[in-house]
This record gives C-alpha cells, structure tokens and sequence, in this order.
C-alpha cells in the first residue's frame, strides 16, 4: 500500500532592496566637478564680455561728443557743413551737473537728455534777435535754444552710466562746463594698469577770424562783432562778441562756439552783416568794403 506523497512546503524567498541614490561624497565630487566646468566655461567667455564692454564703452563716449558738438566733416546735400549738436544750438557746453537739477551726482550731463531740464523749459529752441543797447543789434536773428534730447539713454533709466554700471568722469572748465569725459576700463588679468578711453569737445569752440577791405585803410574805423547764443548771458537775446584783433583790417574772435552765427562790421560809415556757418575748423571771413561785397570761406 502505498503511502500519501506530502505536498513540499513552500519557502518564501527573500528579497534584498538595493538602494540607488548618490552618497554625499558622490554628490560632492559631482559639483565640484560642475562647478570646475562652470568656472572655465565663464573664464572662457570673459574675453567676449571684456570686448562688448569695450566697445559699448566707446559708442558712449562718440554718442556723447556727437550729441555736445555733431559729427564732424558732415555735409548736407548741398555740400554745405552739417553742424549740429548742444554746442550749436545753445551756445556753450552742457553743464557737468546742472546747479538746479535736483537729483543724485548720477545726473550727469542731464541737459543733454533730459526733456525736464531747466533749460529746456527756460531756453526753448526759437529765433532769437541782437540786443538794441549800446549798439542797435535787433535786426539780428539766429535760431538757437534747446532742442534735445540730444542723448538717448537705456529706457527706464534716470542717469548716465557705462557699461560697468559706473558714472563716467567728466571733466569740466571754471564755468563747470564739460570738457572732457572719460572711462576707466577695469584692470584684466593681462594688465597691470587701467586702461582709460576719453573724448574732448575741443572743436566745439574755435576762432573766427577775418580781414576788411578798405578804400583808405590807413585811417579807417572799424567795428566787428560776432553774434551767437549763449544762455550763460542771456535767454533773451544774443551775446555780443568784440574783435580781439587790434588791427583795423581784420578782426579775430576766440572761443566761437560751432553753428550758425552773425558777424556785423561798421566800417566807414556803413554796416555789413554775414551769416556764417562757423564749423569744426573755424572760419575765415572777407568783408569788402570798396566794391561794396562780402565773402566768407571756411578751411
């Protein structure tokens, strides 16, 4: 007889859970791995970035210059001289800070930009006459005043700034006009010195000179003036500049801010006035007295 064959016991296996996650020395070594990539990746770029700074830097101080004095050797269609600018229009160079704009040392340069300026609201752009005393200069006019912005600046933005985030440094004459403004470029790991980028507005005031013909210049009288706008003096008429030329045939005006401008000679009992055009370079005018002419010429 056979005996009944036992079913086998099952036996449950076991199961060993592996854990998949990283240590806290995996984790570390791999952000110092990341971390090494990341620092030569950027050192990589910096020469890239260095150079768009550099170049944004020079577009800020050409915008600058152009927008105080204009392009320089411009023509119009006519081949007339193109002079434009702050300068040109006004008469003098922005302020470096104006005295009655009430904002930080950021503000920099303000009358270049901003439409809120003191003298936007004071000396709007307009046709503006000589003055009537001592001498009678009222028949003269000339278009001057402020007509700006001749700065743009970043949208949102109250100041002007380089591409560093700083306040370029502007230099200025004893009436605190600009002069100069200037960059500092920070010093990079191949330099041992800063490297400094400047513009100057020299050409933004020149000499005027002339000579006057005259039928007996031996005993002749003469007269000159130079017209222009400058809201310094006035905000109503014209400043008057005399002759420095102590000879009576000619004449010479210093300090002649760029732009549109009046020259009046009396002479022998008669009065010439010539329009001229003073550019970059000066002017040289010729008033003839004996036939009753008169030329201008510029270099």
């Amino acid at each position: 007889m056979s005996q009944p064959q036992s079913n086998p016991t099952p036996v449950a296996s076991a199961r060993v859970k592996v854990s998949s996650g990283l240590t806290l020395l995996e984790l570390m070594v791999v952000l110092v791995i990341l971390a090494i990539v990341a620092t030569v990746a950027v050192r990589s770029l910096q020469p890239q970035v260095d150079n768009a700074r550099f170049e944004s830097a020079s577009r800020l101080l050409n915008e600058v210059k152009n927008s105080s004095i204009g392009p320089i050797q411009k023509y119009q269609i006519d081949g007339t001289p193109l002079i434009s600018g702050f300068v040109a229009d006004v008469g003098r160079f922005p302020l470096v800070e104006s005295p009655n704009f009430e904002m930080e040392k950021s503000s920099v340069l303000s009358e270049l930009w901003d439409p809120e300026c003191e003298l936007g609201a004071r000396f709007p752009f307009q046709f503006r006459s000589g003055p009537s005393q001592p001498d009678d200069y009222s028949q003269i006019r000339l278009p001057c005043g402020w007509r700006g912005p001749y700065l743009q600046i970043p949208i949102g933005s109250n100041s002007l700034v380089d591409p560093w985030g700083r306040v370029p440094e502007a230099l200025a004459n004893s009436r605190g006009e600009l002069t100069q403004l200037q960059i500092m470029i920070p010093i990079q790991s191949t330099q041992t010195e800063p490297q400094r980028l400047a513009v100057d507005l020299a050409t933004g005031k020149v000499e005027v000179t002339g000579k006057v013909l005259l039928n007996n210049p031996e005993n002749g009288k003469v007269h000159a003036v130079l017209l222009t706008p400058d809201p310094n003096s006035s905000l109503t008429t014209l400043t008057v500049l005399d002759d420095e030329d102590e000879q009576p045939d000619s004449f010479l005006f210093r300090d002649v801010p760029i732009g549109l401008r009046a020259i009046v000679v009396d002479a022998d009992g008669r009065r010439k006035t010539k329009y001229v055009q003073v550019t970059h370079d000066g002017a040289v005018v010729c008033f003839d007295f004996q036939s009753g002419n008169s030329e201008s010429k510029t270099p």
